[in-house]
């Protein structure tokens, strides 16, 4: 199991790259990015969650944006991995207080159950193929993610993985 780590500032308006690390070293970015100035200022008089994206790249693999969408009532994410299918991630059960996220991309699908505390799985075929968890240090005001992903998991990029789950935490609803 290949385990990653990382620490992101507390409050939603950091935008500064963070590394990720993997086997004690740099293996990627993970970074909160505006697509311009104009709409960075807006999303600031709307909590900080609406024109965002998250930017990752680890290693390798193809670089993934993860940014949410709101149409007609209607809250969901699209994900991108270059050079892949579209992934859509919807809240499923969206009127429970931690609503989990069904991803897919028209050929393949997957579910992360959130949990509040402790690890948060993704699903394929009701099988955890990787695992998520932020836990929150008080002292650095700061989230410690830690991702964990299975080697025979079907989705190789853990760059898609912390996209979401990044985007999950940070933007939510």
């Amino acid at each position: 199991m290949q385990a990653y780590y990382y620490e992101i500032p507390a409050y939603l308006q950091h935008t500064e790259k963070e590394a990720i690390i993997c086997d004690e070293q740099q293996v990627g970015t993970i970074q909160r990015v505006y697509s311009n100035g104009l709409k960075k200022v807006i999303d600031r008089m709307f909590d900080q969650k609406y024109f965002v994206q998250i930017d990752t790249k680890i290693g390798d693999f193809a670089p993934v944006t993860c940014k949410k969408i709101q149409r007609k009532g209607k809250i969901y994410y699209d994900a991108i991995e270059e050079g892949q299918s579209l992934y859509r991630i919807a809240y499923i059960g969206w009127k429970e207080l931690i609503p989990d996220l069904m991803i897919s991309n028209k050929k393949e699908q997957m579910t992360l159950e959130m949990n509040r505390e402790g690890w948060s799985p993704f699903l394929y075929n009701e099988k955890t193929i990787a695992r998520w968890r932020a836990d929150y240090i008080e002292e650095k005001d700061t989230f410690r993610i830690t991702f964990e992903m299975l080697e025979d998991s079907p989705f190789q990029n853990p760059a898609l993985f912390l996209a979401i789950a990044q985007a999950a935490l940070f933007i939510g609803a």
